[in-house]
C-alpha cells in the first residue's frame, strides 16, 4: 500500500511522524510524495493554538475534497486527541481518527506490524536532511495557563535512555551531522524517575555513543531548571554545541504570574549559570506578546529585559487563545492592532541585537553544515550553497550562505566575510 503523510506543527510532531512511518514501513507500506499517488492519506495534526487547529482542519478538508474514490483519509495527532469530534464534524468524510501517539493502532489498522518502541536494525530515513530530531520525552507537568499540551500529551514521561541511544546511533549510521534534542521541557528529562540530573547524564551518554556526530543541540529548556551540572556537561562535551534554547515567554513578573511561569529571577539565574560555564554560549528564547491583561508598562519591562540580556536569537508570537486553557477565560484581552504594534517593536529590537551579534562574527572561522541540495547563483554570479553554523538551529534561526558547490550534509570550514540581520556570508577556507 502507498501512503502520503502530511505533518503539521512543531519539531516534536516531526519525530512522531517518523515513528509512525517506522511502523508503516515495517509492514512494507511505501511512502509517496504526491497525494494523488497514495492509497492512504494521513495528516498528523497540531492543536497547540486555535490558529493551528484551523490550519489542520483546512489541510484535512483540502485532501478530502481532492481525493479520488478508494483513497482512505486518516487524521491523527494532537488535535484529534482533544477535538476528534470537531474534526469529524468539519470533515465528515474522514475515514478514521486517532489521537496522539497511537502509532501502533494506526499501523494495525492497515496491517503493519507494531514496532514503534524498538528501533529496527534498518533504521529510519533522514528524509534528505543532515539534521535529525531526537525526542527525549513527551508530555508536560508545567501549569502554564496558555498551553493545552498537558491536556493533549498528559504528564511528562521520559524516553528510555537505551532507546534514545539506539535512535542516535541509527541516525549517525544514516549520516546525520546534527542531533537536535526536543521535548516539551527537555530539562525535566529523568525527573519522572527521580533523577534531577537526568538530562546532563543523557548528554554524556549521547556524546560518547555517537562521537561521529559533530553537533548535538539542546532545545526547549525551562527557566530555573538549568543546573550547574547540566551547564558543565554542555561546556565539557566536544560534540555538544554551546547553544541553548530556553523559551521565557515574558520579561515582566506580573505577566509571568498570570502565565503561571517562573519569575524573572529564575530566568536570570539560568542564563547566568550557562554564561558562567560557557562565556560564548548562544542563547535563543521565545516571547508571547499581547497575553491577556498585558499593559504598556509590562511590555516595556519585556523590552528592557531583552535589551539587558541581548539574546542571540529571539522568536515572538502574538497571543492566540486556546480553547480549554485558563488564559482563554481571562479578561482584558489585548486588541489585535495593539498586539501587532508591540510585536513589531519587539522584533525590531531583536533584529538590531541579532545584527550586532552577527557583525561580531565577521573575520572568524566557523564550520558550515550545508543543507541545500543544489547551489544557487548569487548577484555577483558566484555559486552559493545554503547551510548553518553551530549558532543557528534548523528551521528557526538564521542561515549561512557559503560560496562554492558542496553536497548537502557536508561540513565545510569557512570564514565569515559578511553579516546580515539574521544570516552570515561565508567563504570556504582553501
Amino acid at each position: 500500500m502507498k501512503y502520503h503523510l502530511v505533518t503539521l506543527g512543531c519539531a516534536k510532531n516531526t519525530v512522531d511522524s517518523m515513528r509512525l512511518e517506522q511502523a508503516l514501513r515495517s509492514g512494507r507500506h511505501i511512502p509517496v510524495r504526491e497525494a494523488g499517488e497514495a492509497d492512504l492519506l494521513l495528516v498528523n495534526t497540531c492543536g497547540f493554538i486555535d490558529a493551528a487547529k484551523d490550519e489542520s482542519i483546512e489541510v484535512v478538508r483540502g485532501l478530502d475534497e481532492a481525493r479520488r474514490d478508494g483513497q482512505q483519509l486518516y487524521v491523527v495527532g494532537c488535535l484529534t486527541q482533544i477535538a476528534g469530534e470537531t474534526v469529524k464534524q468539519a470533515v465528515p468524510g474522514v475515514d478514521q481518527i486517532f489521537g496522539a501517539e497511537q502509532w501502533d493502532a494506526i499501523a494495525a489498522s492497515v496491517g503493519a506490524a507494531s514496532s514503534t518502541f524498538d528501533i529496527p536494525d534498518g533504521g529510519l530515513p533522514l528524509l534528505g536532511h543532515p539534521s535529525a530530531y531526537l525526542k527525549i520525552s513527551d508530555g508536560c507537568d508545567r501549569p502554564c495557563t496558555f498551553c493545552i499540551i498537558p491536556t493533549i500529551k498528559g504528564k511528562m514521561h521520559s524516553g528510555p535512555s537505551r532507546q534514545l541511544i539506539a535512535e542516535a546511533r541509527m541516525f549517525a549510521a544514516a549520516g546525520a551531522k546534527e542531533l537536535v534534542l526536543v521535548a516539551q521541557d527537555s530539562t525535566a528529562y529523568g525527573e519522572d524517575e527521580g533523577d534531577r540530573e537526568g538530562l546532563a547524564k543523557l548528554l554524556e551518554e549521547l556524546s560518547e555513543a555517537v562521537p561521529e556526530v559533530p553537533w548535538i543541540r539542546l532545545m526547549y529548556a525551562y527557566p530555573g531548571r538549568v543546573t550547574p551540572r547540566l551547564a558543565e556537561a554542555m561546556a565539557g562535551l566536544p560534540n555538544v554545541v554551546p547553544y541553548l534554547d530556553m523559551p521565557l515567554q515574558h520579561g515582566s513578573d506580573s505577566m509571568l504570574q498570570r502565565m503561571k511561569r517562573p519569575r524573572i529571577s529564575k530566568s536570570r539565574e539560568s542564563i547566568e549559570v550557562i554564561r558562567k560555564a560557557i562565556p560564548d554560549a548562544v542563547l535563543r528564547t521565545t516571547f508571547i506578546v499581547g497575553f491577556p491583561g498585558e499593559t504598556e508598562e509590562e511590555f516595556d519591562e519585556l523590552l528592557d529585559f531583552v535589551e539587558e540580556q541581548e539574546f542571540d536569537h529571539l522568536g515572538a508570537f502574538t497571543y492566540s487563545p486556546q480553547t480549554g486553557t485558563p488564559a482563554a477565560e481571562m479578561a482584558d484581552h489585548v486588541p489585535p492592532e495593539v498586539m501587532d504594534e508591540r510585536y513589531g517593536a519587539l522584533m525590531e529590537l531583536a533584529q538590531s541585537i541579532s545584527h550586532e551579534k552577527n557583525q561580531a562574527m565577521v573575520g572568524r572561522e566557523v564550520d558550515v553544515l550545508v543543507e541545500s541540495e543544489e547551489p544557487t547563483e548569487s548577484m555577483s554570479g558566484d555559486a552559493v550553497v545554503v547551510g548553518r553554523t553551530y549558532r543557528d538551529a534548523p528551521e528557526v534561526d538564521g542561515l549561512a550562505f557559503l560560496k562554492g558547490t558542496f553536497p548537502a550534509g557536508s561540513m565545510v570550514r569557512a570564514r565569515v566575510d559578511g553579516a546580515l540581520p539574521y544570516d552570515l556570508l561565508c567563504t570556504p577556507i582553501e
